[in-house]
């Protein structure tokens, strides 16, 4: 039996032999199999372990003013990257890593990002290095250790552009402003190509493209710099002085729409990712909404003219300086001046600001042609289309929701509220020759087609009352909104503050300026408006005009744009603003 059982081990152990040595026969028939008739399995399967895909950055569009300044320019910034599964594997590693200056590591700094997780395949040693500095690092040829190609925007010109430019974020996406607007024609598109690694992670060759990078558009603003610079510059010192909430302006070319300037004050510093947050990120002239006060008259003077009821010499009664809407006496009807005016002209009526003798006016036309007039200048609407990341539309309440009263007052600014902005393409519709235009934010080859809101001749009528909103000698109330050799038209506007409460605050203002240089061939709109602003110097005539007078002033001279008027008007430029201010009252 013991025999029996010692031969049958013998036979088993043998089979499992032959077992064994038929199939490394075949094992070593398949490797020949490969290597001489089918190399190109195995060459395909170690490329499979040894390529991998690598992005390739491209570059966002730079963001240009109208005269080729850049404003907002796409930079190459890098990431040291640790693989901490491939450098950890040599502890000098650590030293040899710290030892370049340009990282700015100590051993113990690195050791303290790998301790939470020695292996992570990704973690960021250093960010947001130079290129030069980052390939620096990369030569040194640690393995483990590598570079991430990034982009940045960067914003040369900082906080008198930032509202308006807007940012990007960490990837380079737009998030405000005109980036986030335009962030499809901006935007790169990244690329993809295959290289081959080693388990150390160093490349050994680059195989072929996957797909191509391609770098986003460039984009041309209508913004000029140079206006946009004089007025920022302008509003800030104002909101300064005068103690106000913000302040802004907006410069238009009413012949083309397109927006010259649009600032915003306070601002905030579009290259520190901490100070991109708040109300001041926002352009308020382009998002914000205020009742307007009396810039807003000349909407319906121009109705009036056109009617065939009035002329700019039709008298108006103001006295006795206050009246009741529908004769129902109590402050809830009460329409009322600064000043008991007396008898006025239509004209005369702007030139005083007179509530009473504009809504006067207002309430003898036909209702629905009047509502019809506002809506033509493009209130309640977004002014371009909504090309600007939360552009105010303003509000105007359904005609037969306003009773008079609510009617009447909507005359002189309140009930109704506007941006900035689109009180500036108000006023360009004036000076377009009663045409308007939409607005563009990017420059414009040719003027885009328009609408014609009034005749020719009732536009020169309205042109011709605005100027007399400047004269000293005609008790203008925006006479410190001149500009010496030329000639301005324009209106003031000033409005409480509404009070969240209920009604409005009794001594705090928005003060506004619009107007138009030179009158006689208006070139440029200017709109000013500084809000929350206490006492007297909260009027429009007082906050808001002087700073259309600086902005006009310097843009004058930055377009070459020649005086018009070679008289100065000595009683203007002689006094100073003390002065004008206690000539105006006496007036």
């Amino acid at each position: 039996m013991f025999l029996g059982k010692e031969t049958f081990c013998k036979k088993r152990y043998k089979a499992m032999i032959v077992i064994f040595i038929v199939l490394l026969i075949i094992l070593v028939l398949r490797l020949l199999f490969l290597v001489t008739f089918d190399r190109s399995f195995l060459l395909k399967k170690s490329l499979q372990q040894a390529d991998h895909p690598r992005i390739i950055p491209a570059s966002r569009g730079v963001i240009f003013d109208r005269n080729g300044v850049p404003l907002a320019i796409s930079a190459p910034i890098d990431n040291i990257i640790i693989d901490g599964k491939v450098f950890s594997q040599d502890p000098e590693n650590i030293a040899l890593l710290a030892q370049n200056p340009n990282l700015g590591l100590s051993i113990d700094q690195i050791k303290a990002l790998l301790a939470p997780n020695p292996r992570s395949r990704y973690i960021i040693a250093k960010k947001n290095l130079p290129p030069n500095i980052a390939n620096n690092i990369d030569d040194m040829n640690i393995p483990g250790v590598s570079v991430q190609r990034n982009q940045q925007s960067f914003y040369p010109e900082g906080p008198a552009f930032a509202q308006f430019i807007g940012f990007t974020d960490v990837n380079d996406a737009g998030q405000s402003g005109l980036e986030l607007s335009y962030n499809h024609f901006l935007a790169p598109i990244y690329g993809r190509q295959s290289v081959t690694e080693s388990a150390l992670g160093q490349t050994y060759s680059i195989n072929h493209l996957m797909k191509a990078a391609q770098d986003g558009h460039d984009l041309t603003l209508s913004i000029d710099s140079r206006l946009q610079y004089v007025a920022y510059q302008a509003v800030a010192a104002q909101v300064i002085a005068k103690n106000a909430t913000w302040g802004g302006a907006v410069i238009l070319d009413p012949h083309t729409g397109e927006v010259l300037a649009a600032v915003s004050y306070p601002s905030f510093n579009p290259n520190s990712m901490t100070d991109r947050s708040g109300s001041n990120v926002k352009d308020q002239v382009i998002t914000d909404q205020l009742e307007p006060g009396s810039s807003m008259k000349p909407v319906t003077i121009t109705e009036a003219l056109a009617s065939g009821q009035y002329s700019p010499t039709t008298p108006v009664d103001t006295n006795p300086g206050f009246y009741y809407v529908d004769g129902i006496m109590d402050n809830k009807h009460k329409v009322h001046d600064d000043d008991n005016f007396g008898m006025l002209t239509v004209t005369s009526v702007i030139t005083k600001s007179s509530n009473i003798g504009i809504s006067k006016i207002g309430l003898s036309l036909p209702r629905q042609a009047l509502y019809n007039t506002f809506l033509s200048y493009g209130l309640g609407k977004k002014p371009t289309g909504g090309k600007y990341p939360g552009e105010a539309s303003g509000f105007v309440y359904p005609l037969n929701q306003l009773g008079d009263f609510q009617f009447a007052t909507m005359m002189f600014g309140y009930s109704i509220s506007a941006s900035l902005l689109q009180m500036a393409r108000l006023y360009a519709a004036i000076a377009n020759d009663g045409v308007i235009l939409p607005l563009s934010y990017v420059k414009l080859d040719k003027a885009p087609d328009g609408t014609r809101i009034m005749t020719p001749q009732v536009d020169q009528q309205m042109i011709k009352i605005l100027e007399t909103v400047t004269s000293l000698d005609l008790g203008g109330t925006g006479f410190l909104a001149n500009v010496p050799g030329y000639v301005v038209a324009g209106k003031t506007g000033t409005a409480h503050v509404y009070n969240p409460k209920g009604g409005y605050f009794a001594n705090q203002y928005d003060g506004f300026f619009v107007g138009m240089i030179p009158a006689n061939n208006p070139k440029l709109i200017i709109a000013v408006v500084m809000t929350n602003v206490k006492g007297y110097n909260g009027m429009g005539g007082i906050a808001s005009a002087p700073v259309f007078g600086k902005i006009a002033l310097a843009a004058m001279h930055i377009l070459g744009i020649k005086p018009s008027n070679n008289e100065i008007n000595l009683k203007i430029y002689k006094k100073t603003p003390q002065q004008l201010i206690q000539a105006a009252m006496e007036a």
